[in-house]
């Protein structure tokens, strides 16, 4: 392996373990309760959409949102997680995956309600990656829209009307229960 080859490597090595080192950071942050530590590997101008699609943009408003939630409602939580990708856009760009969840107060083990699958890009600025945005969706089977969707489906088939029009019986079944279950949500909603 040629000397330049290797010292890529290596130069490789090193940004991965500082970029998932954010990681960490991010979830000391939260599990000391401090919003402004957890805050800290963002860019200034980082963007961050949480589990329910808030969207926080920058340093500043991050730690502002956080802070009240940890000196009441998160106090004692603490986020548990795994980074399961890293991967280099560019030299001074990179995409983390990672699977978190949220360990509340008095409990041992994650929330299974909280799963998260996180979506990282991390960049360097001024020679020290940071994170420029992190976005956490519900992961697994048990978040809200799975568990409404297995009900509507449901209660259609306990209630659906026995005759099934030919423009529904000619569709694809993936198909067909797209529209029964927006049929069925669109009552409750209506």
């Amino acid at each position: 392996m040629s000397s330049s080859r290797s010292e890529h490597h290596v130069s490789r090595a090193a940004d991965e373990a500082e970029i998932r080192r954010l990681y960490e950071e991010f979830m000391e942050g939260w599990k000391r309760g401090s919003a402004q530590a957890f805050a800290a590997p963002f860019t200034e101008d980082g963007d961050l959409i949480g589990f329910d699609g808030t969207h926080l943009k920058g340093r500043r408003e991050i730690t502002s949102f956080h802070q009240p939630l940890f000196d009441k409602w998160l106090k004692g939580t603490r986020l548990v997680g795994e980074v399961k990708t890293v991967r280099f856009l560019t030299p001074d760009v990179a995409l983390m995956h990672a699977i978190g969840g949220t360990v509340m107060l008095g409990k041992s083990e994650p929330s299974p309600e909280r799963d998260s699958i996180q979506t990282l890009v991390a960049r360097r600025e001024g020679g020290r990656w940071r994170l420029a945005a992190n976005q956490r969706s519900p992961h697994g089977p048990r978040h809200r829209g799975t568990l409404i969707w297995l009900l509507s489906d449901l209660l259609w088939k306990w209630f659906r009307p026995r005759k099934i029009t030919n423009r529904m019986r000619d569709q694809e079944p993936s198909r067909r229960a797209v529209e029964i279950a927006k049929r069925t949500n669109a009552a409750y909603i209506g």
